[in-house]
């Protein structure tokens, strides 16, 4: 989507971090924006620094219905959606172990319903109109992952998932698609995930785990600026950390190293039904 003047994006999780720093790059490229966030007061913040070319909107992403509100809410306003950032999430750290059931129905509902509940109200729109773009957020937890962070990786790897197999789905459709995967970014992405748990799916555990230091992380601003360069250019794989490189190579070698072995052991099974 190379023109991106007077389009409209949507973005989840604006209020704060990464999403903040997608809706501001928006809106430098001269995109009218629809700040969403589950805190409105955050929202709100963002939308009156950006100017008039944004408005803030309350949403809910592990709730369908409000996702469509905001959806209905950005063709109101702004009579179009181009670009829509799935970016809203939340971490925990626990063990699986030790890992209540509300754990991980807390992560889960966010941050992978979430993706799927953008995904359901804006891509019937997107592909009525020919042209459209979609960013969701995983993580560089979305391609390797170890503890005590095996219950977000599980909802990110599903992300890379979820947008590998949109992309081609959408790909002949006019229709973009990328997966941002960030290491650590300077957010408050550990402490407001706990402010916005609901208290239904508050386990009352203290995992005592430690958080990543996203203190010493990328600005959101430069991360936002690489998904905007990404959509402009059709880039699927948005990878904002290069210190990540060898542990990536390390698991892509050890599942070839793993098909070569079965190969040697069991015979080629190109061309045959297992």
């Amino acid at each position: 989507m190379q023109s991106l003047e007077n389009k409209v994006a949507v973005v989840t999780g604006a209020g704060s971090g990464i999403g903040e720093g997608i809706a501001r790059a928006a809106a430098a490229a001269g995109m009218r924006v629809l700040v969403a966030d589950i805190d409105l007061a955050g929202a709100e913040a963002v939308a009156a620094d950006i100017g008039a070319q944004a408005m803030a909107c309350q949403v809910d992403v592990s709730d369908l219905q409000s996702v469509e509100a905001m959806r209905d809410a950005a063709l109101a306003h702004f009579g179009a959606v181009h670009l829509l950032c799935n970016n809203a999430g939340v971490w925990l750290g626990a063990l699986m172990a030790d890992a209540d059931i509300k754990d991980w129905q807390f992560l889960i509902n966010v941050n992978l319903y979430g993706v799927i509940h953008g995904v359901k109200a804006f891509l019937p729109l997107l592909m009525e109109q020919g042209e459209g773009y979609i960013v969701n957020t995983a993580s560089m937890g979305g391609l390797i992952s170890g503890p005590p962070e095996g219950l977000y990786t599980t909802t990110k790897f599903a992300v890379v998932g979820l947008s590998e197999a949109l992309l081609m789905e959408v790909a002949d459709k006019g229709i973009g698609v990328s997966v941002l995967c960030p290491g650590l970014v300077d957010t408050q992405l550990t402490t407001k995930s706990f402010e916005v748990r609901p208290d239904a799916l508050d386990s009352g555990i203290d995992h005592q785990q430690p958080a990543p230091d996203t203190a010493s992380g990328l600005a959101p601003l430069a991360v936002g600026e690489r998904v905007i360069d990404a959509v402009r250019d059709g880039e699927f794989y948005i990878i904002t950390h290069d210190d990540y490189r060898d542990i990536i190579a390390m698991r892509h070698q050890g599942i070839l190293d793993a098909l070569d072995a079965q190969t040697r052991r069991y015979g080629s099974t190109s061309g045959r039904e297992l």
